[in-house]
């Protein structure tokens, strides 16, 4: 639940993990579990969690993975609307479904670049 001071300008890391990057990640993107960013491909390209922090190939970062984390949108999202990573590499969160999602927003955005509380989810695909 979003606090309520700040609704959905924030985090609530309960559970994270280190992983290495395979790529250039930047910080509250989507991340794969290959180290890189999720794709349609699904498997090692699923969406493991959301980085906490800039990091180059080969260098090890933080990824949230239990409760929330702030996520940077591609786009209009709604309070409440399913998402899902963008088809587009970047990581960014674009609206989702019940049957494509990785996550549900917390708060709102109205353009690209805005940042969004998403309470994670397992990734499931249509």
């Amino acid at each position: 639940m979003a606090a309520q001071n700040n609704p959905g300008r924030q985090a609530d890391v309960q559970h994270a993990v280190t992983i290495v990057a395979s790529v250039a990640l930047l910080a509250n993107r989507f991340v794969a579990y290959d180290g890189g960013y999720p794709s349609v491909a699904g498997g090692a390209k699923d969406v493991q969690g959301v980085s906490q922090s800039n990091a180059d190939a080969g260098q090890a970062l933080a990824l949230t993975t239990g409760y929330s984390e702030l996520v940077e949108c591609a786009g209009a999202i709604a309070a409440g609307a399913y998402v899902k990573t963008a088809t587009d590499g970047t990581g960014r969160a674009v609206v989702g479904s019940l049957t494509d999602r990785c996550g549900q927003a917390l708060g709102a955005t109205t353009a690209a670049g805005q940042l969004v509380e998403v309470r994670l989810q397992t990734h499931v695909h249509a």
